[in-house]
C-alpha cells in the first residue's frame, strides 16, 4: 500500500507524539501552562480518535455515509490545523519509502507541498536509510536533532521524525570548542618557542664574544634549538592531519575479520615490549563503517592504552566489540594508572597530554572519527567493585548499526 492512504490516521498520531513531546520540553523548562494546554489538547485528539474508532465504517471505507465522511475529513483538518502550529519540521515515511512532509514547517524548509524531492532527501538522509535517521542532520546551513518514532497501523508500518532546530546550540559548542583549541594551541606554541627564543639568543651572543671556548657551548645551544624546532614541526604536522580527516566511506564490513586484523597489529607493535593483549571472540555480523579510518581510531586508543600499561608491572591491554540495543560498543581497557580526576575533562582537548613525547592528538582523533560515523567515544568511569577490571581507563566507542 501507499503512504496517502496511510497519512490521514497516522496523522493523528503524529499529532499525539508531538504534543506529547512539547508537553514533556515545556514542562521541563517549567512552562507548566503551556504544558497543561498540550496535555487538554491530546485529550481532545484521543477522545476524536475514539469516536472515530467507534463509528460503524473505518475511515477507508468508500461506502461510508456523507455525515461520517464529512466529519471524517473535519477531523483530519483540524489535525492538519494543529500540526502546522508546531514550529518543528515533522516528516512521515510511508510504505513505498516515500518521504512526505507532514506539516507546514517540513513543507517550507523543504520548498514541497508533499513529498520530499530527491535532492532534499539525499542531503537529508546521506546515503542512510530513513529508519537509521537518529544523528543530527544539517540542511541549508541549520543542524537539526531527530527524534524518530515508528508507527504501526492496520499492519502498516511508518516512520515519524521531528527535527528540531539546534543550530544555536551547535554555535555555542563550536565556539566553545574554538576557545579550547586556540588556548591548547596558544600553551603548546608558548611552550616551544620560548625556549627556543632564549637559546638562540644565548647562542648569538657567544658566537658575537669570537671566544673559541665559548664555540661547543654555542653548538650545544643551536642543537637544542635544532630539536625544540623539530618537535613543534611534529605538533604542526599532527595539527594538519586532523583538520584534513575526510569524512568517513562506510561500506558492510566482516566484524571478526576487522577485529582480527586490528588485534594482529597491535600485537605485532606491542607484544615484544612486554604488553599483552586480552581480546574474546566479536560477534559474527556486519558493521557498516570506514574500515581505515576505524583501524586508526581503535589503533590511537590501544596505543595508548599500551603506553599507560607500560607503566605497571604485567602490562596488559583488553578489546572488546559487543552487540548493544542496535549498536557496535568497541572497549579499550588498560592496566595501566588511569586518568587523574584532574584531567577527566581535558583528554579529549586536541594537543593534551600528560606525556613527555605524546602529541595530544590521538584521542581527540579517535573521537572525531567516532562522530563522524554518528557514534560517541567516552571515558567510562572505573568501578572497583567490578572483579574483571583490569584497573586502568576504559574507553567506549559506541557506533549505530
Amino acid at each position: 500500500m501507499g503512504s496517502r492512504p496511510l497519512v490521514p490516521l497516522l496523522l493523528a498520531q503524529a499529532a499525539l507524539f508531538v504534543a506529547g513531546v512539547l508537553a514533556w520540553l515545556a514542562f521541563t523548562h517549567g512552562l507548566y501552562a503551556n504544558a497543561l494546554l498540550c496535555l487538554l489538547a491530546a485529550a481532545a485528539l484521543v477522545l476524536s480518535l475514539s469516536q472515530r474508532l467507534v463509528s460503524a465504517r473505518p475511515l477507508r471505507s468508500a461506502a461510508a455515509p456523507p455525515a461520517a465522511a464529512f466529519s471524517a475529513a473535519l477531523g483530519r483538518r483540524r489535525l492538519q490545523l494543529l500540526l502546522d502550529q508546531v514550529p518543528s519540521p515533522i516528516l512521515l515515511r510511508g510504505q513505498d519509502d516515500q518521504i512526505v512532509a507532514v506539516n507546514r514547517a517540513a513543507r517550507q524548509l523543504f520548498d514541497t507541498p508533499y513529498a520530499l524531492p530527491a535532492p532534499a532527501r539525499q542531503a537529508l538522509t546521506d546515503d542512510r536509510q530513513f529508519r537509521e535517521l537518529t544523528t543530527p542532520v544539517r540542511w541549508q546551513g541549520a543542524a537539526y536533532a531527530v527524534n524518530r518514532a515508528e508507527l504501526l497501523e492496520n499492519g502498516e508500518t511508518g516512520d515519524l521524525v521531528v527535527l528540531t532546530d539546534i543550530s544555536a546550540d551547535v554555535r555555542a559548542a563550536e565556539a566553545g570548542a574554538l576557545r579550547d583549541l586556540l588556548r591548547v594551541l596558544n600553551h603548546e606554541l608558548m611552550n616551544a618557542l620560548t625556549p627556543v627564543a632564549s637559546m638562540s639568543r644565548s647562542a648569538l651572543e657567544l658566537l658575537r664574544d669570537g671566544d673559541p671556548h665559548s664555540i661547543p657551548t654555542a653548538i650545544k645551544a643551536i642543537e637544542r634549538v635544532v630539536a625544540r624546532t623539530d618537535g613543534l614541526q611534529d605538533f604542526i604536522g599532527a595539527y594538519r592531519a586532523m583538520t584534513r580527516l575526510p569524512p568517513p566511506v562506510r561500506t558492510m564490513v566482516d566484524l571478526p575479520l576487522w577485529f582480527d586484523v586490528a588485534c594482529d597489529s597491535f600485537e605485532a607493535q606491542w607484544r615484544d615490549k612486554g604488553v599483552a593483549l586480552e581480546r574474546a571472540p566479536p560477534p559474527d555480523m556486519q558493521a557498516r563503517l570506514d574500515e581505515d579510518q576505524m583501524w586508526l581510531a581503535v589503533g590511537n586508543l590501544l596505543n595508548n592504552a599500551a603506553q599507560a600499561a607500560l607503566e605497571r608491572p604485567n602490562p596488559r591491554v583488553r578489546l572488546t566489540a559487543e552487540q548493544v540495543e542496535g549498536a557496535l560498543h568497541l572497549t579499550i581497557e588498560d592496566s595501566g594508572a588511569g586518568v587523574a580526576s584532574d584531567y577527566i575533562d581535558q583528554v579529549f582537548l586536541p594537543f593534551f597530554t600528560t606525556k613527555a613525547t605524546g602529541s595530544g592528538v590521538g584521542l581527540s582523533l579517535a573521537r572525531q572519527i567516532a562522530q563522524a560515523h554518528g557514534g560517541t567515544l567516552a571515558l567510562l568511569p572505573s568501578d572497583p567493585r567490578d572483579p574483571d577490571r583490569l584497573g586502568g581507563a576504559r574507553f567506549r566507542m559506541a557506533l549505530s548499526l
